[in-house]
């Protein structure tokens, strides 16, 4: 690999990365494990983010560590009918994979690992362009941005004071996260207000024995793990139909749409969705 940011000194530690698989959160990884995830994977990002053009000022304050995290929590597999996060579990374990060799080539291998899917769709969401592959002449495949005009108009700063998502219209979007709810509100038998409240919850990392989240379900901590699980698999499904469903853009406007479902001192802990 000649790519510095996955050499082995900057590599986690196997310790870390199980913690990640079983959380599914670096934040929530013990401080030790947690500081070297971060170290890693923020490596990574603004690495592969600069290779595609971006600098760090351009990001904003998004921050890298918080983006991955959220492709895995809500993107899954296409193939497979689970989480992509338990399913890349399910092949280290099947196919007896050392974990640095998993996360140092199949996530940040520097010419095909995850994150160079992730940082595309960062990307779209700092920009709001959309990436798409095409075949050049010489018949290798390469990136091109729809919506980003002219080279030199592709190359301006969006201004620090706006939302980089006022770029797009996001009306469609936001209906289709709206019906999606509904979706699954009617599929589960759960209230519409809940499947939103549990879905932020899940996403800011709330757990379910939170006090003032289970006053807001009106329900016991079995019935909210009940609920949880079924809202989760339902998610999963309606999102693998979903064109625009596992872009970070997508997941920062369902955060938001759930936001005003979940009890206000749980909005207040977290900061509400960003």
């Amino acid at each position: 690999m000649n790519d510095n940011t996955l050499t082995p000194d900057r590599y986690a530690g196997d310790e870390a990365w199980q913690d990640w698989f079983d959380i599914c959160s670096v934040g929530g990884c013990p401080a030790e494990h947690a500081a070297a995830l971060r170290r890693q994977v923020e490596s990574a990002m603004y690495a592969t983010l600069s290779k595609r053009g971006i600098s760090r000022e351009e990001a904003g304050a998004d921050d890298p560590v918080a983006v991955f995290d959220a492709y895995f929590k809500l993107k899954g597999s296409r193939d497979k009918k689970k989480p992509l996060k338990s399913y890349f579990a399910y092949r280290i374990k099947v196919e007896g994979l050392k974990l640095s060799n998993f996360v140092c080539g199949t996530l940040f291998g520097s010419g095909a690992g995850r994150v160079h899917d992730i940082v595309l769709d960062w990307i779209a969401s700092i920009k709001g362009w959309r990436p798409r592959k095409v075949k050049g002449p010489d018949g290798r495949r390469r990136i091109e941005w729809e919506s980003a005009g002219p080279a030199e108009i592709a190359a301006l700063e969006p201004s620090a004071e706006s939302d980089p998502a006022a770029l797009l219209d996001l009306e469609p979007m936001r209906r289709d996260i709206d019906a999606l709810l509904e979706r699954i509100s009617l599929k589960i038998k759960v209230e519409k207000s809940h499947v939103a409240a549990l879905l932020y919850a899940t996403a800011q990392d709330i757990p379910l024995t939170d006090a003032a989240l289970l006053e807001g379900l009106g329900v016991g901590k079995s019935r909210a793990y009940a609920m949880r699980e079924k809202t989760m698999d339902e998610f999963r499904k309606e999102a693998r139909t979903m064109e625009d469903a596992d872009s970070p853009l997508f997941g920062r406007l369902l955060l938001k749409a759930c936001e005003s479902s979940a009890p206000k001192s749980l909005r207040e802990r977290t900061g509400g969705a960003r």
